[in-house]
């Protein structure tokens, strides 16, 4: 037998994005008895059999092994909660959980993306697990997006297929609620292999606009807002938008945003030829890079352009860390690679407008 270190072989199987069930049931002395499981999938149509496998080594494992019943419970984007209530072990796990009964007064929790009532009807021996064989006798579906969970963290589903394009265009146009969905998704994947708090600005009605944030697993901060309207001078994601954009978009803003700094008395209003330089920097290096005081010391922010299918920026691809894991200077190996996770989404977003799989 092949030797392998478990915890990598884990990993491995955690690249296996899966959905997320509670399993229940009820125990011999009527106690309702729940657990979390993904090893959840179906086997047949007809007859309709689905199956799991539990750890031999589960508390709870005796009674789904006597069990005649359980219901598959598939969890909805929003239930996350639930999910890390019933994967331990100890207290109540229905306290406060919303059910129904089901067939065979089982628990049914509700507010689920659907669910599955079985009666087993066979069981198989698999390593330090067993697998349970049901038979479906009733089920019930909503439109709630399922939760999801993979690679040690749980995620929500977004559709994948991005419709069709007319062929009769030179060039297909992406819809911009397409392009958030798809640039949105990625957040995660990026922010793991950067290893960085991400965030994703679009440019909106009052100008640069957080619409959303990826948390590194050790973040720099908290403090992290959608909807938040940054300066389009002295914010990373405010500067690619003014440096990448038609000036004829932005001069307005600009001009509100200097207006403002000298009704203030700020000491320190860049001048139009300073400004000029520092567009022109961001633009010759292809990121920028800024210092949010609302962050704390030692922090420093870089943004990179993301540009649709017609070669216009879309958005702005910003990463918050830490002066010691992200350097502070634009040329250093942090911000080339986040300038080139950022062009990799423009690749993304150009084949997908030309109709093929991203």
């Amino acid at each position: 037998m092949p030797q392998f270190e478990q915890r990598n072989l884990r990993d491995c199987l955690g690249t296996f994005v899966t959905g997320v069930t509670v399993i229940t049931t009820v125990a011999a002395n009527g106690v309702p008895v729940g657990v979390t499981a993904n090893s959840f999938s179906s086997v047949s149509l007809d007859p309709p059999l689905v199956l799991w496998s539990q750890a031999l080594s589960a508390r709870s494992f005796p009674i789904f092994r006597d069990a005649e019943r359980f219901i598959i419970n598939i969890l909805a984007e929003g239930q996350a909660e639930i999910s890390k209530r019933f994967a331990k072990s100890g207290a109540d796990k229905f306290a406060a959980i919303e059910t129904r009964r089901g067939i065979g007064g089982l628990p049914i929790i509700v507010g689920c993306t659907a669910f599955l009532e079985c009666v087993k009807v066979a069981t198989y021996p698999g390593g330090d697990h067993i697998v349970f064989v049901a038979r479906v006798e009733n089920f019930e579906r909503t439109d709630r997006k399922p939760l999801a969970f993979g690679g040690g963290r749980y995620m929500v589903t977004h559709a994948h297929d991005l419709g069709a394009f007319s062929p009769g265009k030179a060039l297909a146009q992406l819809s911009h609620v397409d392009a958030v969905r798809l640039v949105t998704a990625a957040l995660p994947e990026v922010s793991s292999r950067l290893n960085a708090t991400l965030g994703i600005a679009v440019w909106g009605n009052r100008g640069p606009t957080v619409i959303a944030w990826e948390p590194s697993p050790n973040p720099v901060t908290t403090d992290l807002r959608t909807g938040l309207v940054v300066s389009p001078l002295f914010a990373a994601s405010g500067l690619v938008f003014s440096a990448f954009l038609p000036r004829e978009k932005v001069d307005g803003h600009i001009e509100k945003e200097i207006a403002a700094l000298k009704a203030a008395n700020v000491s320190t209003v860049p001048s139009m030829e300073e400004i000029n330089e520092r567009l022109a920097r961001v633009r010759s290096l292809g990121v920028s890079r800024s210092v949010p005081e609302r962050f704390g010391s030692g922090i420093t922010a870089y943004g990179a352009p993301i540009f649709d299918d017609t070669g216009q920026v879309a958005f702005a691809l910003t990463a918050v860390g830490r002066n010691s894991d992200v350097g502070e200077d634009e040329r250093d190996p942090f911000p080339t690679a986040l300038r080139r996770e950022a062009q990799a989404l423009s690749e993304r977003l150009a084949i997908a407008a030309r109709g093929a799989i991203c």
